[in-house]
């Protein structure tokens, strides 16, 4: 019997395993062709444009990365940690200077792009601003189940202690 549980937990290790790297690999494909596209362009506005495209994936991939480890600590590790909670508040205050910095770097980069292009940094706008905000909500509504689940999880410990 002890094998079949291990077998399974062999199993579920190299599933996770395999779909965390599956994960990691797309999102420095992501990356890595923002960065070539930044430095293959010709005109102020595609650079910008790619930089936002980058700061999209940087700030997605941080915001759900975040929300993946709080739910790993709840629900696959199955130990209460004070973690979760403070992660919590550093999602509220990633998601602050997150916002801070896109509202600075969106002037910056109106000053600085071509007047033909003005039209179209309205784009670049909802890209930067929108970009990371599913992962964000999704986090923020789902953050007080893994937070209740982890309180739970604190009860049943010190009772069994």
């Amino acid at each position: 019997m002890k094998s079949t549980k291990l077998s399974r937990f062999s199993a579920s290790n190299v599933a996770t395993a395999i779909f965390l790297l599956t994960l990691v690999g797309l999102m420095t494909w992501l990356i890595t062709g923002d960065v070539r596209r930044m430095q293959a362009a010709t005109t102020n506005f595609d650079f910008y444009q790619n930089a936002i495209y980058l700061i999209d994936s940087i700030a997605r991939t941080y915001f759900f990365g975040i929300l993946m480890l709080m739910v790993y600590l709840t629900y696959i590790n199955k130990q209460y940690s004070k973690w979760c909670v403070r992660l919590f508040y550093v999602t509220g205050i990633s998601t602050l200077a997150y916002y801070a910095f896109a509202s600075n770097y969106y002037g910056y980069v109106f000053d600085h792009v071509e007047s033909e292009y003005i039209d179209k940094t309205v784009s670049l706008a909802r890209s930067l601003f929108t970009g990371p905000l599913y992962w964000i909500i999704i986090g923020f509504f789902f953050v007080p189940k893994i937070l209740k689940d982890a309180q739970k999880l604190k009860e049943e410990q010190e009772l069994t202690v």
